[in-house]
């Protein structure tokens, strides 16, 4: 492509005013030089004028109020996502927390706390197991209703 050429492409952009200064630099020292050019920048200067003077389309109310609505429902549904999302942790944080430290407490209550010792240490591993799957299903639970409850108040408000 010809230097020529390459300046043609750039006036429509000069014209618009879209041009970096070394562009600006280029097109000037060429239409000093080539009429044509020169011309064509006019016409293209012409069309940019009559463009500006045109009035700016704005959307109607409805469509910026349906946006708007969408955006606010998109940030409050990703407000609720990270909310769940800590309650999920909270409650993993809190089963865990309460299966630790409850066994020893309710192995001690009901008078077993030496079974640990004891040889038939693989029937308190299965003990502690089904103790870890009923706190975790209660907790799972517990995180579901908070979901369920706060997804039912955010449709009613």
């Amino acid at each position: 492509m010809s230097e020529h050429d390459e300046i043609r492409d750039l006036l429509s952009l000069a014209a618009a005013g879209a041009l970096s200064a070394e562009e600006e630099g280029r097109v000037a020292r060429h239409l000093r030089e080539c009429t044509a050019c020169s011309a064509e920048l006019e016409g293209w200067q012409a069309l940019a004028a009559g463009l500006r003077r045109l009035p700016t389309p704005q959307p109607p109310a409805a469509l910026l109020e349906r946006v708007r609505a969408s955006v606010e429902w998109q940030f409050a549904a990703e407000a609720e996502q990270r909310w769940n999302r800590g309650v999920l942790a909270f409650t993993l944080l809190f089963a865990w927390t309460v299966t630790l430290a409850s066994w020893p407490i309710f192995r001690l209550v009901s008078g077993d706390m030496l079974g640990w010792l004891a040889p038939g240490f693989g029937k308190l591993w299965l003990g502690l197991v089904g103790y870890t799957v009923v706190a975790w299903l209660t907790g799972g639970v517990a995180a579901a209703t908070l979901a369920y409850s706060r997804r039912r108040e955010r449709r009613v408000a």
